[in-house]
């Protein structure tokens, strides 16, 4: 039996939203890991819910969700980072690319792509200097289909790493 595929809409995310995108970025940093229990996940859901309306007050972070049946099945974010001005560029800013996922079960079909592409137009409009994404080792290619390049690496100071002596 033939099954057609349905229509997958794209969209910038509203508050109504932040609940699945919760769960995402749960999914998204649980996926290879051990399930840690319901009283975790509730506990990060929680922290999640807050931090995304805290974003939302100051407009930083762009959500995209990708929709089909009336079900949400692919999300992605870019925080905006404004830059210093310079004397050429007044409002410049760039694109931090973060929490890039598709449901398992919708992976594969060219959901993620589109999504991407349609953000990617989005950060273009915004006149959005670049986007730059940490991908995972497994995402790698799928970042170089849509355009992406590895660069000359910046210098960076994890400080997580480093200690104030």
């Amino acid at each position: 039996m033939f099954t057609a595929a349905p229509t997958v809409q794209f969209r910038l995310a509203s508050a109504n939203d932040f609940p699945f995108l919760a769960d995402l970025r749960y999914r998204l940093a649980t996926d290879d890991a051990p399930d840690l229990g319901d009283h975790h996940k509730a506990v990060f859901l929680s922290a999640s819910l807050e931090r995304l309306s805290e974003l939302e007050t100051t407009s930083s972070a762009i959500h995209w969700v990708a929709q089909a049946n009336e079900q949400l099945i692919a999300a992605l974010t870019i925080i905006k980072v404004p830059k210093v001005p310079a004397p050429d560029d007044l409002d410049g800013c760039w694109g931090y690319l973060t929490n890039v996922y598709t449901l398992p079960e919708h992976r594969n079909q060219g959901v993620g792509s589109a999504l991407l592409a349609h953000a990617r137009h989005w950060a273009s409009a915004q006149r959005m200097e670049l986007l730059i994404v940490w991908p995972s080792e497994r995402s790698v290619p799928f970042y170089q289909r849509a355009g992406f390049a590895r660069q000359a690496d910046p210098l960076v100071l994890s400080l997580e790493e480093t200690s104030v002596r």
